[in-house]
């Protein structure tokens, strides 16, 4: 996939979000434009956020207000390139998924709970960088009680035992698998080329002509 189309996916506005601005970086013939940053987040807000959007989401799906069964055209060879300005200029972005807050309840992150950036010029984040965070008390706590429909109710660790990144990761190096895990792949196949059946490029009765015939 080209990383144009890559870095467009990367910073694809969010549901909550009915547009986002973004730098973005021009070729020097203009023939390419690529979107020159890289998306960072806060975990815990970024959690929430997605927490909240679960919910909403659920309750849509009988709504159907802002969900849309889209209609791709075919992409044949034939078919003209859409137009930008008939088709993409004048159209309104779509109205954000934002599951309304109590300004109560919520208050320690009201403010700034749906923005693309939050708490960026507060000394709560060292920067746009996002590489250290220190939330308050309250404001991990309406978080975490925000990101309740996503957080999992069973503390004991050994009900994962057959799901454990750790596991497979000990597993898939020494070659054994997980009895009643998922399928297992092993790292290093035990397949002798002696051993394999006849196919296609190594059957006897076949020429194979390495180069040329003149």
């Amino acid at each position: 996939m080209p990383h144009a189309v890559l870095k467009l996916l990367e910073n694809m506005p969010m549901p909550w979000e009915s547009a986002r601005e973004v730098k973005v970086l021009y070729h020097v013939n203009g023939c390419l434009t690529l979107v020159n940053e890289i998306p960072r987040v806060i975990e815990p807000v970024f959690f929430a956020q997605w927490a909240m959007m679960w919910t909403f989401m659920r309750k849509e799906k009988a709504d159907r207000r802002l969900f849309k069964r889209m209609r791709f055209p075919p992409f044949d060879d034939e078919e003209p390139p859409l137009s930008w300005s008939e088709n993409l200029e004048d159209v309104e972005p779509a109205e954000p998924i934002q599951m309304e807050l109590n300004e109560d309840e919520d208050a320690a992150v009201y403010e700034w709970f749906y923005d693309h950036r939050p708490l960026l010029d507060t000394p709560h984040v060292n920067g746009d960088s996002y590489k250290s965070w220190n939330l308050t008390l309250p404001q991990m706590a309406t978080l975490f009680r925000l990101s309740r429909p996503l957080i999992s109710d069973v503390v004991d660790k050994n009900y994962f035992y057959l799901f454990d990144r750790k596991s497979f990761l000990t597993g898939k190096a020494l070659n054994v698998a997980l009895p009643g895990g998922p399928r297992f792949e092993p790292l290093y196949k035990d397949i002798d080329p002696n051993d394999e059946d006849f196919g296609e490029f190594n059957a006897i009765d076949r020429i194979i002509f390495r180069n040329p015939v003149l």
